[in-house]
C-alpha cells in the first residue's frame, strides 16, 4: 500500500474465532496502519465524568446504540481481526480476506470526502434521541439481537455507496447485519453529500 484506503473490517468475538463479529470501517494510512475507525457501539452515559462510554455489548434497558469516530473518541478503537499488533497494520488482514478494501489509491483529502456521508449519518443517528454530545442514538437491543452495531456498519457503507463485502472465513453469528438505521430516502440523501465514488 502506498496510498490511503477505506477498509471494511471486523472484531471477532471471542478474538480470532469464527463465533461472532462486530463490523467497522477502518481508515488505513499509506503504511497500511489502521489510524482511524468508524463504529457503532453499545454505549452508556457516565454522568460523573459527563461522557459517553462504550461497552462490549448492551444488556441494560438504559444502554444506547451510538456512532463514533476514533478521531474524536479514541477510546472507541477496536482490535481488528487479522491485523498485526501493536500498530494494527491491516495489510495481513487484507491479504487473508479478514478485511476487505472498499476504496484505495486515495489521498488524505479523498478520505475525508469519501467518509463525509458516513460522518453525517453518525450525527443523524446519534441525534435520533435527545442526549449529550449530539444525542443518545437508539436503544441497544438486548445482547445485540436486533438493529445493532452491525446495522450501523451497513448504514454507513450504504450512505458511502458501498455494498457489504464478503469476509473470508465468515463469523457464524453477525446479528443486525441486514438492518439499516435510517430510512432509504435519508440514506439516498446522505449519499449525495459525497463527491462520488
Amino acid at each position: 500500500m502506498n496510498s490511503w484506503s477505506l477498509v471494511a473490517a471486523e472484531l471477532r468475538i471471542p478474538r480470532r474465532s469464527r463465533v461472532a463479529a462486530h463490523r467497522m470501517i477502518v481508515i488505513a494510512d499509506p503504511r497500511g496502519v489502521a489510524v482511524r475507525q468508524l463504529n457503532g457501539l453499545a454505549s452508556w452515559y457516565d454522568r460523573r465524568e459527563r461522557v459517553w462510554r462504550n461497552k462490549p455489548i448492551g444488556y441494560l434497558p438504559s444502554d444506547r446504540l451510538r456512532g463514533y469516530d476514533t478521531r474524536t473518541h479514541p477510546r472507541t478503537y477496536m482490535p481488528i481481526n487479522g491485523a498485526s499488533a501493536p500498530d494494527w497494520n491491516i495489510t495481513p488482514a487484507i491479504a487473508s480476506g479478514a478485511a476487505r478494501v472498499l476504496a484505495d489509491g486515495l489521498t488524505a483529502e479523498d478520505v475525508e470526502r469519501r467518509i463525509a456521508p458516513a460522518l453525517a449519518a453518525i450525527c443523524r443517528i446519534n441525534a435520533l434521541s435527545d442526549g449529550p454530545e449530539g444525542g443518545a442514538g437508539l436503544p441497544y437491543p438486548f445482547m445485540g439481537f436486533g438493529r445493532n452495531s452491525n446495522s450501523f456498519f451497513r448504514t454507513l457503507l450504504h450512505v458511502m455507496g458501498f455494498d457489504v463485502p464478503a469476509f473470508a472465513a465468515p463469523a457464524l453469528i453477525v446479528p443486525g447485519a441486514n438492518g439499516l438505521l435510517l430510512p432509504a430516502d435519508a440514506v439516498t440523501a446522505l449519499r449525495g453529500t459525497s463527491g462520488g465514488r
